[in-house]
């Protein structure tokens, strides 16, 4: 189940950082692709979700297990949208 929280004690709070940098930068442009626009996007990414408790999915993705259960989640949406539309231009 998605409900991150930012148990992250065992890194030095710079690797934690980057990493975090990183995965957001990951979801950004994942997001950006799925839903073809980056308002929405980010909207997307950072609105509270009910089904979630109120977080928004960046606020999940502050866990790294989670993060990638996201990464993925987007990569298989995306995937199914191209090999729908074999331009893979219209979302």
């Amino acid at each position: 189940m998605l409900t991150g929280d930012n148990s992250s004690a065992s890194e030095p709070t710079s690797v934690v950082g980057d990493h975090l940098s990183a995965r957001i930068r990951r979801l950004t442009v994942l997001a950006q692709q799925v839903f073809g626009d980056e308002a929405r996007a980010q909207v997307w990414l950072t609105e509270p979700q009910p089904h979630f408790r109120g977080k928004s999915i960046l606020q999940l993705a502050s866990r790294g297990d989670v993060a990638r259960q996201i990464e993925e989640a987007l990569r298989r949406i995306d995937e199914e949208r191209i090999f729908r539309d074999p331009r893979g231009l219209q979302p």
